[in-house]
């Protein structure tokens, strides 16, 4: 007899993970440019409304919180439609951490 484990949601294998609107379709699901049929679900979140954002965030430089590419149809290549952009924690020299010791 094989044993079938449970699939672990988001929240509990990545605890930092924030579930966000998504941008790209402002939370409705559908493509929000309707290219393949008004019936066709986003790219972004595949319909689901929204996404998951790693903590800690900030809004997208490239398309200011859009989702969009400018000019385009075509979701943003920085923050991949989510509309916000992760920040990398900066970590210090070793040498600094030499000289607080």
């Amino acid at each position: 007899m094989v044993k079938r484990r449970r699939r672990k949601s988001a929240e509990t294998i990545l605890p930092e993970l924030e579930k966000i609107p998504c941008a790209f379709c402002k939370g409705k699901g559908k493509d929000p440019f309707k290219l393949l049929s008004p019936l066709s679900n986003c790219p972004v979140c595949n319909g689901y409304k929204t996404v998951y954002v790693i903590k800690p965030y900030e809004t997208c430089p490239a398309c200011e919180g859009t989702g969009v590419y400018y000019r385009s149809r075509l979701f943003c290549w920085n923050c991949h439609g989510k509309g916000v952009a992760h920040i990398r924690p900066e970590e210090e020299p070793e040498a600094e951490k030499e000289t607080k010791d």
